[in-house]
């Protein structure tokens, strides 16, 4: 993950958007030779230790780019590409529930106690009910961005929920990335950052994620992936908030994500995700070539 508005460069998560590129380049590449039809590429993941398989086309030996798959916050249409993230649960801590609870309370300067659920499926995420902030999490981006007080308590949650999840000793160390913080609401009526309006219908539940002390214009992959896992574990904020329904819609700035999850219990308290399923489209935008000589070059006399 990089920074927004500094030199800065998180490892300590997986992208989800970014994963959607690795196995169609692959092929590309000629790194792995796969028949025409739809191709499975499995990938493994540093960062977390764990696997996904992505499913595409092939022809004549290439990924396919051209389709009509559309997704929120890109422009056009692509061939539609399926990740299927392998046992996600605790990829950064873990643990699924790394507190062991559906929901915890932290503690906010100047506001009081605030519940949350922090939840790690392929990526770890804090959870809070916008309307216990006073929002409907329809609101813009840029009109988040713009409020101070919104951010602050934001980055405050996010950073003691690291602590609570054992990522870190103290707020301050908290990493850059991870853990992801956003506001989930019922499904509510927006107008989308390209003047489409949804309706209640169109969606499950609505989300307002921050990453990288951004509000993203859209929903992280990642984060995406664990709003699907948390709305399917009794008790937690997604699930006591989102619409039953599978695929679960996510209702997002630029639109509605489509994403799902198989989660089963394992005993009393227990949760398993075996895996998320989540759609992306990819096409290469540029490449090149830099040149280096093989030898210095003779210095110009001046």
């Amino acid at each position: 993950q990089v920074a927004i508005d500094r030199p800065v460069v998180d490892f300590s998560g997986a992208c989800g958007n970014l994963s959607a590129a690795v196995g169609p380049f692959a092929v590309d590449e000629g790194l792995i030779d796969v028949p025409d039809g739809e191709a499975c590429v499995r990938v493994r993941m540093p960062n977390s230790g764990k696997m996904y398989e992505a499913r595409f086309a092939v022809k004549d030996g290439m990924a396919v780019e051209g389709g009509d798959f559309a997704m929120p916050g890109v422009g056009g249409t692509g061939a539609r590409i399926s990740l299927d993230y392998l046992d996600p649960g605790g990829a950064i801590t873990g643990a699924l529930l790394p507190t062991g609870n559906t929901t915890d309370a932290i503690e906010v300067s100047g506001f009081g106690p605030v519940e949350a659920s922090l939840v790690d499926a392929t990526n770890a995420v804090v959870f809070v009910a916008a309307e216990a902030l006073g929002y409907r999490a329809t609101e813009r981006p840029e009109a988040l961005d713009a409020d101070g007080t919104f951010m602050a308590r934001m980055d405050e949650i996010r950073r003691k929920g690291a602590v609570m999840m054992g990522m870190a000793n103290r707020p301050a160390d908290a990493p850059l990335s991870t853990p992801k913080v956003g506001i989930v609401a019922p499904p509510a009526a927006f107008v989308a950052l390209d003047g489409r309006d949804y309706a209640e219908d169109d969606m499950d539940l609505t989300v307002r994620m921050i990453s990288m002390e951004n509000v993203h214009r859209a929903v992280p992959g990642t984060s995406g992936m664990c709003i699907a896992a948390a709305a399917r574990i009794e008790g937690t904020l997604p699930n006591r908030i989102a619409r039953e329904h599978a695929p679960l819609r996510v209702g997002n700035p630029s639109g509605v994500l489509p994403v799902d999850a198989d989660v089963t219990r394992t005993g009393d308290r227990g949760w398993t995700v075996r895996s998320i399923t989540v759609y992306r489209t990819q096409r290469r935008l540029m490449e090149g070539f830099v040149l280096v000589p093989d030898r210095a070059p003779e210095a110009v006399p001046s």
